[in-house]
Protein backbone atom coordinates (compact mmCIF):
# COMPACT_ATOMS: atom_id res chain seq x y z
CA UNK A 1 0.00 0.00 0.00
CA UNK A 2 0.89 3.87 -0.68
CA UNK A 3 -0.79 6.53 1.51
CA UNK A 4 0.92 9.48 1.25
CA UNK A 5 4.17 8.70 -0.41
CA UNK A 6 4.85 6.23 2.36
CA UNK A 7 5.13 2.20 1.42
CA UNK A 8 3.06 -0.28 3.67
CA UNK A 9 2.94 -3.73 4.56
CA UNK A 10 0.60 -5.88 6.12
CA UNK A 11 1.89 -6.87 9.27
CA UNK A 12 1.42 -10.19 8.65
CA UNK A 13 3.75 -9.94 5.72
CA UNK A 14 6.73 -8.48 7.80
CA UNK A 15 6.06 -11.38 10.22
CA UNK A 16 6.45 -14.02 7.42
CA UNK A 17 8.89 -12.34 5.61
CA UNK A 18 11.30 -11.43 8.27
CA UNK A 19 10.44 -14.85 10.58
CA UNK A 20 10.02 -12.84 13.23
CA UNK A 21 7.02 -12.92 16.04
CA UNK A 22 4.61 -9.97 16.01
CA UNK A 23 2.11 -9.51 18.84
CA UNK A 24 -1.24 -7.18 18.90
CA UNK A 25 -2.73 -5.50 21.93
CA UNK A 26 -5.70 -4.35 21.15
CA UNK A 27 -6.51 -2.52 24.64
CA UNK A 28 -3.35 -0.26 23.50
CA UNK A 29 -3.88 -0.67 20.11
CA UNK A 30 0.08 -1.47 19.92
CA UNK A 31 1.92 -3.92 17.49
CA UNK A 32 5.27 -5.73 19.04
CA UNK A 33 7.74 -6.56 16.96
CA UNK A 34 10.57 -9.21 17.67
CA UNK A 35 10.96 -9.84 21.69
CA UNK A 36 8.33 -8.97 23.73
CA UNK A 37 7.76 -9.76 27.06
CA UNK A 38 3.79 -11.59 27.51
CA UNK A 39 2.21 -11.88 30.53
CA UNK A 40 1.24 -15.49 29.74
CA UNK A 41 -0.79 -15.66 33.49
CA UNK A 42 -2.93 -12.69 32.54
CA UNK A 43 -3.45 -14.20 28.78
CA UNK A 44 -4.69 -17.38 30.64
CA UNK A 45 -7.08 -15.55 33.04
CA UNK A 46 -8.42 -13.52 30.17
CA UNK A 47 -9.52 -16.91 28.38
CA UNK A 48 -10.27 -18.36 31.25
CA UNK A 49 -12.98 -15.08 31.76
CA UNK A 50 -13.65 -14.70 28.12
CA UNK A 51 -15.02 -18.32 28.57
CA UNK A 52 -17.33 -17.63 31.80
CA UNK A 53 -18.95 -14.57 30.55
CA UNK A 54 -19.92 -16.70 27.04
CA UNK A 55 -21.57 -19.67 29.03
CA UNK A 56 -23.47 -17.23 30.94
CA UNK A 57 -24.39 -15.70 27.75
CA UNK A 58 -25.75 -18.71 26.46
CA UNK A 59 -27.05 -19.83 29.62
CA UNK A 60 -28.83 -16.41 30.75
CA UNK A 61 -28.60 -14.66 27.12
CA UNK A 62 -27.34 -10.86 26.60
CA UNK A 63 -28.77 -8.37 28.42
CA UNK A 64 -31.89 -7.11 27.50
CA UNK A 65 -34.64 -4.80 28.80
CA UNK A 66 -37.88 -4.92 28.31
CA UNK A 67 -40.56 -2.76 30.37
CA UNK A 68 -39.14 -3.10 33.91
CA UNK A 69 -37.31 -6.50 33.41
CA UNK A 70 -33.89 -6.44 32.93
CA UNK A 71 -33.03 -9.66 31.95
CA UNK A 72 -29.97 -11.87 30.57
CA UNK A 73 -26.27 -11.07 31.66
CA UNK A 74 -26.74 -7.79 32.71
CA UNK A 75 -22.88 -6.57 33.65
CA UNK A 76 -19.54 -7.96 34.01
CA UNK A 77 -17.09 -6.56 35.85
CA UNK A 78 -13.15 -6.96 36.36
CA UNK A 79 -12.67 -6.10 40.18
CA UNK A 80 -9.43 -6.53 41.80
CA UNK A 81 -10.65 -7.25 45.10
CA UNK A 82 -8.02 -8.23 47.77
CA UNK A 83 -5.28 -6.16 45.22
CA UNK A 84 -2.83 -8.91 44.47
CA UNK A 85 -2.58 -7.70 41.26
CA UNK A 86 -5.32 -10.45 39.73
CA UNK A 87 -8.82 -9.12 38.96
CA UNK A 88 -11.35 -11.00 39.95
CA UNK A 89 -15.19 -10.91 37.51
CA UNK A 90 -18.08 -9.87 39.35
CA UNK A 91 -20.72 -10.99 36.91
CA UNK A 92 -24.81 -10.46 37.77
CA UNK A 93 -26.98 -12.84 35.96
CA UNK A 94 -31.27 -12.28 35.72
CA UNK A 95 -33.93 -14.00 34.60
CA UNK A 96 -37.27 -12.84 33.22
CA UNK A 97 -39.37 -14.06 36.18
CA UNK A 98 -41.46 -11.18 38.16
CA UNK A 99 -42.05 -10.99 41.39
CA UNK A 100 -45.55 -8.99 43.00
CA UNK A 101 -44.31 -5.52 42.28
CA UNK A 102 -43.25 -6.36 38.48
CA UNK A 103 -39.50 -6.20 38.58
CA UNK A 104 -37.14 -9.23 38.49
CA UNK A 105 -37.62 -11.54 41.12
CA UNK A 106 -34.20 -13.11 40.42
CA UNK A 107 -30.65 -11.15 40.16
CA UNK A 108 -28.15 -13.39 40.90
CA UNK A 109 -24.41 -12.03 41.42
CA UNK A 110 -21.34 -14.95 41.29
CA UNK A 111 -17.56 -13.65 41.12
CA UNK A 112 -15.00 -15.70 39.43
CA UNK A 113 -11.19 -15.89 41.32
CA UNK A 114 -8.18 -16.59 39.10
CA UNK A 115 -6.40 -19.47 40.85
CA UNK A 116 -3.07 -19.79 38.59
CA UNK A 117 -4.76 -22.13 36.23
CA UNK A 118 -8.43 -21.73 36.37
CA UNK A 119 -11.29 -19.32 37.33
CA UNK A 120 -13.56 -20.33 39.82
CA UNK A 121 -16.56 -19.43 41.14
CA UNK A 122 -16.15 -18.39 44.39
CA UNK A 123 -19.51 -16.84 45.41
CA UNK A 124 -22.88 -17.16 43.83
CA UNK A 125 -25.83 -15.18 45.44
CA UNK A 126 -29.12 -13.62 45.48
CA UNK A 127 -28.64 -9.96 44.91
CA UNK A 128 -29.85 -8.07 48.30
CA UNK A 129 -32.89 -5.49 47.37
CA UNK A 130 -32.00 -2.28 49.31
CA UNK A 131 -32.87 -0.98 52.81
CA UNK A 132 -36.36 0.66 52.66
CA UNK A 133 -39.35 1.24 55.12
CA UNK A 134 -41.82 0.82 52.10
CA UNK A 135 -41.84 -2.93 50.37
CA UNK A 136 -38.07 -2.77 48.75
CA UNK A 137 -39.62 -5.34 45.89
CA UNK A 138 -40.51 -1.69 44.45
CA UNK A 139 -36.76 -0.91 43.62
CA UNK A 140 -33.42 -1.12 41.59
CA UNK A 141 -31.02 -3.58 43.26
CA UNK A 142 -27.89 -1.98 43.33
CA UNK A 143 -24.14 -3.26 43.41
CA UNK A 144 -22.30 -1.21 46.04
CA UNK A 145 -18.34 -1.62 45.64
CA UNK A 146 -16.52 -0.01 47.89
CA UNK A 147 -12.45 1.24 48.65
CA UNK A 148 -10.28 0.47 51.48
CA UNK A 149 -6.56 0.32 52.18
CA UNK A 150 -5.94 -0.61 48.43
CA UNK A 151 -8.77 -3.47 48.65
CA UNK A 152 -12.02 -3.54 47.14
CA UNK A 153 -15.55 -4.85 48.46
CA UNK A 154 -19.55 -5.45 47.92
CA UNK A 155 -21.45 -3.13 50.48
CA UNK A 156 -24.79 -4.33 51.10
CA UNK A 157 -27.41 -2.91 53.62
CA UNK A 158 -30.98 -4.67 53.40
CA UNK A 159 -34.29 -5.30 55.42
CA UNK A 160 -33.97 -8.00 57.89
CA UNK A 161 -36.68 -9.72 56.43
CA UNK A 162 -35.48 -9.49 53.15
CA UNK A 163 -32.94 -12.46 53.88
CA UNK A 164 -34.79 -14.15 55.93
CA UNK A 165 -34.34 -12.72 59.24
CA UNK A 166 -37.37 -11.08 60.30
CA UNK A 167 -36.71 -10.03 63.62
CA UNK A 168 -34.00 -8.18 63.02
CA UNK A 169 -34.56 -4.47 61.62
CA UNK A 170 -31.19 -4.16 59.41
CA UNK A 171 -28.62 -6.06 58.43
CA UNK A 172 -25.13 -4.62 56.66
CA UNK A 173 -22.45 -6.54 55.49
CA UNK A 174 -18.87 -6.11 53.75
CA UNK A 175 -18.30 -8.89 51.01
CA UNK A 176 -14.54 -9.47 49.67
CA UNK A 177 -12.05 -12.38 48.66
CA UNK A 178 -9.84 -13.00 51.19
CA UNK A 179 -7.48 -16.07 50.34
CA UNK A 180 -9.18 -17.17 47.55
CA UNK A 181 -12.22 -17.09 49.33
CA UNK A 182 -15.27 -15.23 49.42
CA UNK A 183 -15.92 -14.16 52.53
CA UNK A 184 -18.24 -11.85 55.21
CA UNK A 185 -15.23 -9.37 56.79
CA UNK A 186 -18.02 -6.88 58.17
CA UNK A 187 -21.13 -6.72 59.48
CA UNK A 188 -23.58 -6.16 62.12
CA UNK A 189 -27.31 -6.66 62.93
CA UNK A 190 -29.78 -3.68 63.89
CA UNK A 191 -32.30 -5.31 66.40
CA UNK A 192 -35.28 -3.82 67.55
CA UNK A 193 -37.77 -5.09 70.27
CA UNK A 194 -41.27 -2.76 70.25
CA UNK A 195 -42.75 -2.62 73.99
CA UNK A 196 -45.24 0.05 75.22
CA UNK A 197 -42.73 2.47 76.15
CA UNK A 198 -41.46 2.49 72.18
CA UNK A 199 -38.37 0.64 70.29
CA UNK A 200 -35.42 -1.07 72.31
CA UNK A 201 -32.58 -1.18 69.54
CA UNK A 202 -29.26 -3.00 70.33
CA UNK A 203 -26.92 -4.19 67.30
CA UNK A 204 -24.83 -7.77 67.53
CA UNK A 205 -21.70 -8.51 65.52
CA UNK A 206 -22.64 -10.14 61.98
CA UNK A 207 -19.94 -12.47 61.88
CA UNK A 208 -19.26 -13.23 66.21
CA UNK A 209 -22.71 -13.01 67.34
CA UNK A 210 -21.42 -10.63 70.33
CA UNK A 211 -23.75 -7.39 71.54
CA UNK A 212 -22.21 -4.00 70.30
CA UNK A 213 -22.07 -0.59 70.94
CA UNK A 214 -24.86 0.88 69.18
CA UNK A 215 -23.42 4.96 68.62
CA UNK A 216 -20.29 2.60 67.75
CA UNK A 217 -21.59 0.74 65.22
CA UNK A 218 -23.30 3.29 63.09
CA UNK A 219 -20.27 4.99 63.55
CA UNK A 220 -18.18 2.42 61.80
CA UNK A 221 -21.31 1.81 59.45
CA UNK A 222 -20.85 5.63 58.45
CA UNK A 223 -17.10 4.59 57.89
CA UNK A 224 -18.34 1.56 55.07
CA UNK A 225 -20.94 3.87 53.44
CA UNK A 226 -17.96 6.50 52.92
CA UNK A 227 -15.48 4.32 51.15
CA UNK A 228 -18.28 3.38 48.72
CA UNK A 229 -16.76 4.87 45.38
CA UNK A 230 -19.40 3.39 43.14
CA UNK A 231 -23.28 2.53 42.67
CA UNK A 232 -24.37 0.25 39.60
CA UNK A 233 -28.27 -0.57 39.26
CA UNK A 234 -29.15 -4.26 37.96
CA UNK A 235 -32.75 -4.00 38.18
CA UNK A 236 -35.24 -1.68 37.10
CA UNK A 237 -37.83 0.09 39.85
CA UNK A 238 -41.23 -1.59 39.84
CA UNK A 239 -43.96 -0.48 37.77
CA UNK A 240 -45.59 1.70 41.07
CA UNK A 241 -42.49 3.16 41.88
CA UNK A 242 -41.33 4.76 38.03
CA UNK A 243 -43.02 8.27 39.51
CA UNK A 244 -40.29 8.71 41.58
CA UNK A 245 -37.34 8.53 39.75
CA UNK A 246 -35.77 7.18 36.35
CA UNK A 247 -35.98 3.43 36.43
CA UNK A 248 -33.19 2.52 34.16
CA UNK A 249 -30.48 5.11 35.43
CA UNK A 250 -26.71 4.12 36.43
CA UNK A 251 -27.27 0.46 35.11
CA UNK A 252 -23.91 -1.57 35.85
CA UNK A 253 -22.01 -1.74 32.83
CA UNK A 254 -22.57 -3.77 29.52
CA UNK A 255 -20.54 -6.59 29.88
CA UNK A 256 -19.28 -6.91 26.08
CA UNK A 257 -16.53 -3.92 27.65
CA UNK A 258 -15.19 -6.48 29.82
CA UNK A 259 -15.47 -9.06 27.10
CA UNK A 260 -13.88 -6.68 24.55
CA UNK A 261 -10.78 -5.87 27.13
CA UNK A 262 -10.57 -9.80 28.28
CA UNK A 263 -9.91 -10.72 24.43
CA UNK A 264 -7.49 -7.83 23.42
CA UNK A 265 -5.35 -9.67 26.29
CA UNK A 266 -6.43 -13.08 25.39
CA UNK A 267 -4.86 -12.42 21.99
CA UNK A 268 -1.50 -10.30 23.01
CA UNK A 269 0.59 -13.89 22.78
CA UNK A 270 3.52 -13.31 20.28
CA UNK A 271 3.18 -15.45 17.71
CA UNK A 272 4.86 -15.40 13.87
CA UNK A 273 1.46 -14.85 12.50
CA UNK A 274 0.79 -17.29 9.18
CA UNK A 275 1.03 -16.11 5.79
CA UNK A 276 3.02 -16.58 2.71
CA UNK A 277 6.01 -15.26 2.95
CA UNK A 278 7.24 -16.17 -0.58
CA UNK A 279 6.32 -17.64 -4.06
CA UNK A 280 4.42 -15.82 -7.00
CA UNK A 281 2.13 -13.25 -5.72
CA UNK A 282 0.03 -11.52 -8.58
CA UNK A 283 0.07 -7.32 -7.65
CA UNK A 284 -2.37 -5.47 -9.35
CA UNK A 285 -1.93 -1.53 -8.70
CA UNK A 286 -5.24 0.61 -8.31
CA UNK A 287 -6.15 3.77 -6.72
CA UNK A 288 -8.34 3.89 -3.68
CA UNK A 289 -9.56 6.41 -1.64
CA UNK A 290 -8.63 4.89 1.19
CA UNK A 291 -10.38 5.33 4.90
CA UNK A 292 -7.71 4.24 7.99
CA UNK A 293 -7.61 4.87 10.90
CA UNK A 294 -4.42 5.93 12.88
CA UNK A 295 -2.74 6.13 16.09
CA UNK A 296 -1.14 2.85 16.40
CA UNK A 297 2.42 2.26 18.13
CA UNK A 298 5.11 0.21 17.24
CA UNK A 299 7.31 -1.53 19.25
CA UNK A 300 10.45 -3.54 18.75
CA UNK A 301 11.60 -5.78 20.92
CA UNK A 302 9.78 -3.88 23.96
CA UNK A 303 11.10 -0.56 22.69
CA UNK A 304 9.15 2.12 21.21
CA UNK A 305 10.05 3.63 17.97
CA UNK A 306 8.88 6.36 15.79
CA UNK A 307 8.43 5.85 12.56
CA UNK A 308 9.60 8.03 10.16
CA UNK A 309 10.25 8.00 6.19
CA UNK A 310 13.53 8.74 4.45
CA UNK A 311 13.16 12.54 4.81
CA UNK A 312 13.22 12.12 9.07
CA UNK A 313 8.97 12.96 8.74
CA UNK A 314 7.00 10.93 11.52
CA UNK A 315 4.72 9.07 9.75
CA UNK A 316 1.53 6.92 11.06
CA UNK A 317 0.78 3.30 11.29
CA UNK A 318 -2.75 2.44 9.77
CA UNK A 319 -5.47 0.30 10.34
CA UNK A 320 -7.02 -0.60 7.18
CA UNK A 321 -10.17 -3.24 6.95
CA UNK A 322 -9.08 -4.90 10.09
CA UNK A 323 -5.57 -5.32 9.09
CA UNK A 324 -2.48 -3.44 10.62
CA UNK A 325 0.18 -1.93 7.64
CA UNK A 326 3.54 -0.84 8.86
CA UNK A 327 5.94 1.59 7.11
CA UNK A 328 8.30 -0.73 5.57
CA UNK A 329 11.41 1.50 5.76
CA UNK A 330 10.69 2.64 9.60
CA UNK A 331 10.35 -1.10 10.54
CA UNK A 332 12.78 -2.02 8.13
CA UNK A 333 15.38 0.48 10.23
CA UNK A 334 14.63 -0.89 13.61
CA UNK A 335 15.59 -4.33 12.66
CA UNK A 336 18.55 -3.50 11.40
CA UNK A 337 17.22 -4.74 7.23
CA UNK A 338 18.30 -3.03 4.50
CA UNK A 339 15.22 -2.07 2.61
CA UNK A 340 14.92 -0.41 -1.15
CA UNK A 341 11.90 0.77 -3.84
CA UNK A 342 12.05 -0.23 -7.23
CA UNK A 343 9.89 2.30 -8.67
CA UNK A 344 9.71 1.43 -11.77
CA UNK A 345 8.24 -2.23 -11.07
CA UNK A 346 6.21 -0.81 -7.90
CA UNK A 347 8.43 -3.70 -5.20
CA UNK A 348 9.82 -3.34 -2.03
CA UNK A 349 12.80 -5.46 -0.65
CA UNK A 350 14.08 -5.70 2.57
CA UNK A 351 16.73 -7.36 3.65
CA UNK A 352 18.99 -8.85 1.22
CA UNK A 353 18.92 -7.73 -2.88
CA UNK A 354 21.48 -7.78 -5.69
CA UNK A 355 20.53 -4.77 -6.88
CA UNK A 356 20.74 -2.95 -3.58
Amino acid sequence: MLYNGTTYLPIRAVSAALNVPIAWNGTTSSAYIGEHKVDQNAVNRAKAYVSVIEQLQNKYGKRAVSGSIISGLVTAMLIDFDGDGNEELLCVCNTKEKNAKGTNKHSTYMVYHWDGSKANCIAQHEVISPFSQNDPDYFKRTINIGERDGKKYLFWEANGSTVGEDDVGLISLVETVVDGQWKVTWGLRENEDWGDNGPIVWMTDYTTGENIDVSAGWAELNTWQDDIKNQYNVTADGPDAWNMCNPYDNLAPAPEIALSKLKAIANSQSSILGGKASGEYNAKRRMEKLAVETGVKVYVNDKLIVPTDVNGKTVDVLLYKGTTYLPVRAVANALDQAVAWDGASYSVYIGSHKDV
